[in-house]
C-alpha cells in the first residue's frame, strides 16, 4: 500500500515540477500537488518542497502516511456507521400499511350502530361524514412513514437528521397511544350513566391482539431507528431519556416563526401551535369540549388527538424548512402534501355534516353545546389550504 501511495505522489509532485517550468508557476505547482491530498497533516504543510534538493522522497512518505491514515478513518467511519439494512424502507411501508389499517379498522367499527347494543345512528349519512372527519388522517400518516421509507434507503446520515428523528419519535408515541386506547376502549369510551355499563367499544381476542400488535410494531420500529440514527455515542439507555427531553425542550421554545414577514413560516408556526393546543384540548378538556375538532362525541375522540399530535410534528419541520430553504425538497414536498390531505378531507367531513346530515344539528348534541369551539377549529383547519407558493428559481 505504501509503495502505491509513493509512486502516486510521486506522479502528482513530477507533474506540478514540470508544470513549474512555465515561469511564476513553480509555487502554484507546488500548492496543487499539497492540495490533491487535503486535508494533510500540518507537519506536510510546513514541509519544504525542494524538487531540486531531492525532498521529494521525504514528502511522498509524509503524504503516504497522511492519505493512508485518511483512508483508514473513513473506512472506520463507514464501517462503524454503517448503512440501513435492506428491509427497512419495507418495514416501513409494512408498518404504514398497518397502522392506517388499524386506525381505519377502530374507526369503521366503533362510529357505526348497535356501539354499544341499541344504540342506532339516525342515518346513513351520520356515521359516515364522521367517519371521513377522523380518517382525514391517513394521508397524514403515510405520508410520515413514506417520508422514513424513503430516507432508510439512502443512509443512517438521512434517518438521523433533525426531521427524521422527530418523526421517528412522533410515529413511537403514535404507536404507544394507539396501543394504549385499544387497550383501555372499555374505559375510555363509556357511556356516562348507562346500566348495565356500557362502552362504545371494547374490543377481545384476536381482533384485540392484532390491532395491538399494528401500534406496537409501528412504536418499537421508530423508538428502534431514532435509537440506531443519533450521532456519536449518546445511544445509550440512560442518557434516552434526556436526548428526549432536550429535543422536546428546543422544539418548545422554537416555536415561533424565524421570520414573521414570510407567511409561509408563519403559516407553518400557527398550524404547529394550534394542532398542540387541540391536541391537549382533547386529551385533558371535559366533554363536550373534547370533541373538537372530531365531532365523534365519546367514541374516538380521545384517540384522535394521536394523530393530531403528528400533524403538529409535521407542521413543525415544514415551520424548520421553511426557515432553512428546503422546504421545496422532495421530502418536505411530501409531508406538505399529507397535510394539506388532512386539512382538506377533515373540512370536507364538515361541509358534509352541515349540509348533507339531515340530523344536523339534533344529533351532533356535543358539537351544539360548544358552537364557539367548532366554529374557531373549522377555520383554524382552512389554514392548511393556503399554499406555500412556488420554488425558487
Amino acid at each position: 500500500m505504501n509503495c502505491i501511495m509513493r509512486i502516486l505522489v510521486i506522479s502528482v509532485f513530477a507533474a506540478s515540477a514540470a508544470a513549474s517550468s512555465v515561469p511564476g508557476s513553480r509555487s502554484r505547482a507546488v500548492k496543487v500537488g499539497v492540495n490533491a491530498f487535503a486535508p494533510v497533516k500540518k507537519d506536510l504543510v510546513a514541509a519544504k518542497l525542494d524538487f531540486r534538493g531531492g525532498d521529494v522522497d521525504i514528502v511522498a512518505d509524509i503524504v503516504a502516511d497522511t492519505v493512508a491514515d485518511i483512508i483508514a478513518d473513513t473506512v472506520a467511519d463507514v464501517v462503524a456507521l454503517g448503512t440501513p439494512p435492506a428491509f427497512l424502507p419495507w418495514a416501513y411501508s409494512a408498518s404504514g400499511v398497518a397502522t392506517a389499517a388499524a386506525w381505519a379498522t377502530i374507526v369503521l367499527t366503533t362510529i357505526r350502530s348497535n356501539q354499544p347494543a341499541g344504540a342506532m345512528m339516525p342515518n346513513w349519512q351520520h356515521p359516515l361524514v364522521n367517519q371521513i372527519s377522523v380518517l382525514s388522517a391517513v394521508p397524514l400518516m403515510l405520508s410520515s412513514f413514506n417520508m422514513l421509507r424513503v430516507a432508510a434507503g439512502v443512509s443512517w446520515e438521512t434517518l438521523g437528521s433533525a426531521s427524521c428523528r422527530r418523526h421517528n419519535l412522533a410515529l413511537a408515541t403514535a404507536g404507544v397511544a394507539g396501543a394504549t386506547w385499544v387497550l383501555l376502549a372499555p374505559i375510555i369510551t363509556r357511556v356516562p350513566g348507562s346500566d348495565p355499563p356500557a362502552s362504545h367499544q371494547a374490543y377481545t381476542g384476536k381482533r384485540r391482539a392484532a390491532l395491538v400488535t399494528a401500534f406496537l410494531s409501528t412504536a418499537l420500529l421508530g423508538a428502534a431507528v431514532w435509537a440506531r440514527s443519533l450521532p456519536g455515542d449518546t445511544c445509550n439507555l440512560l442518557s434516552l431519556p434526556g436526548l428526549v427531553f432536550d429535543g422536546v425542550a428546543r422544539s418548545l421554545f422554537s416555536l415561533a416563526p424565524a421570520s414573521c414577514a414570510d407567511p409561509v413560516n408563519v403559516k407553518y408556526a400557527l398550524l404547529t401551535y394550534g394542532f398542540l393546543f387541540l391536541t391537549g384540548l382533547q386529551l385533558c378538556g371535559p366533554h363536550p369540549v373534547a370533541v373538537i375538532p372530531s365531532w365523534t362525541g365519546r367514541r374516538v375522540s380521545r384517540a384522535f388527538p394521536i394523530w393530531t399530535f403528528l400533524a403538529a410534528v409535521t407542521a413543525y419541520d415544514l415551520k424548520t424548512a421553511a426557515e432553512t430553504g428546503a422546504l421545496f425538497t422532495a421530502p418536505y414536498r411530501g409531508l406538505s402534501r399529507g397535510l394539506r390531505a388532512f386539512g382538506a378531507v377533515h373540512l370536507l367531513s364538515k361541509v358534509g355534516a352541515i349540509f348533507f346530515d339531515p340530523s344536523f344539528p339534533n344529533s351532533y348534541h356535543a358539537v351544539a353545546l360548544v358552537p364557539g369551539w367548532a366554529a374557531a377549529a373549522i377555520a383554524f383547519f382552512c389554514i392548511t389550504l393556503r399554499s406555500d407558493g412556488t420554488a425558487p428559481k
